[in-house]
């Protein structure tokens, strides 16, 4: 009989809908427990350290937090994509392990520390690029890995979101750091292949409200791929194909329907509801999803029980190929991957 596994010692930065996500799963996981949270503001702090009966670190004060508590060996960082840096390198310099939302940083050179100094704290750095848990994702970059469409000649990744949402972002950091790096970590892990050169395009430079991007991305081993991220569609009802990746290669293709849950509920007096069923889902009262194997994954690679899917050097990668995008939007020309 196999010997218990000792629960991670947790503690969350960011306790905003991810941090809060994050605290559930870490509650209902038998690999993991939850130490401590922090965050920016006084109340949101509170109000979930209260309710997971820990003690809660305001005013961002992650340093008090680490230093408070000696027994954290592992850090999940969920604050907004632009104060990820500090407590990440925080975290990793006094050698606690660390996952961090995606985008991992918002700049090439600050993604670049984040990896130096895991190494030199020997510890592991995940980036939570959730498509790599996603079921329907893994299946399909299964199927390519497997030989199931032959040698990958050219793919297409769409993710798409309201105007309303890029509201909280909008002029904070380059949107080419965004939604894109989900994409570009799908395009990378599918095709297994650097990318080395970019151009993209947009209406305004991917900086307004109304805007987009389209990304031609050539990777080394000869395939092509485009990735289409919009955020400037007025919100409207009925299901839209906001999410789709496909590959076709040599012998066959395969696709990946994001848009699609699986069920529908309408009603006589509102719009179709389409029940989330794999991001975030609430079944049977536990919290499920693509996030869920997210965090349990990263609680058994802290314990050794299996390798990391998704590393740092993964999160660098897609960084830097969202880097060159947005450095193509700016110059209106063709990057080369390196040049920078």
């Amino acid at each position: 009989m196999k010997e218990p596994v000792k629960p991670v010692e947790m503690a969350i930065v960011g306790p905003g809908r991810m941090g809060q996500l994050y605290a559930r799963m870490i509650d209902e996981s038998p690999l993991a427990h939850l130490v401590a949270v922090c965050g920016n503001s006084a109340a949101t702090t509170q109000t979930v350290a209260t309710a997971h009966d820990v003690p809660g670190y305001a005013n961002g004060n992650y340093q008090a937090m680490l230093a408070a508590h000696p027994n954290i060996e592992a850090v999940i960082v969920a604050a907004s994509e632009w104060a990820h840096l500090e407590p990440v390198l925080g975290a990793l310099d006094a050698g606690k392990h660390v996952l961090v939302e995606k985008p991992m940083a918002i700049s090439a050179e600050a993604a670049a520390s984040m990896v130096q100094h895991a190494e030199q704290a020997g510890v592991h750095l995940m980036v939570c690029h959730s498509l790599r848990f996603d079921l329907r994702f893994a299946a399909m970059r299964q199927a390519v890995a497997d030989g199931a469409v032959g040698k990958v000649l050219h793919l297409y990744a769409r993710r798409h979101a309201g105007q309303i949402a890029v509201e909280r972002v909008l002029g904070r950091f380059p949107l080419a750091y965004w939604l894109a790096p989900h994409d570009i970590d799908m395009l990378l892990w599918t095709t297994n292949s650097p990318v080395t050169k970019v151009m993209a395009y947009s209406y305004a430079g991917g900086k307004t409200r109304e805007d987009f991007i389209i990304a031609l991305l050539t990777f080394a081993n000869g395939a092509i791929g485009v990735l289409e991220s919009s955020w400037g569609t007025p919100a409207v009802s009925g299901r839209l194909q906001t999410e789709l990746f496909t590959v076709r290669g040599t012998a066959g293709a395969a696709e990946v329907l994001g848009g699609e849950n699986g069920v529908a509920v309408y009603r006589a007096d509102s719009a179709p509801d389409y029940p989330d069923t794999s991001y975030t889902p609430v079944i049977h009262d536990q919290q499920d999803g693509t996030f869920r194997r997210v965090a349990h994954h990263f609680a058994g690679v802290v314990r050794n029980l299996w390798a990391p899917v998704v590393t740092g050097q993964d999160g660098l990668a897609a960084i830097r190929v969202a880097a060159a995008i947005d450095r193509s939007l700016t110059e209106g020309r063709e990057i080369m991957l390196g040049e920078e």
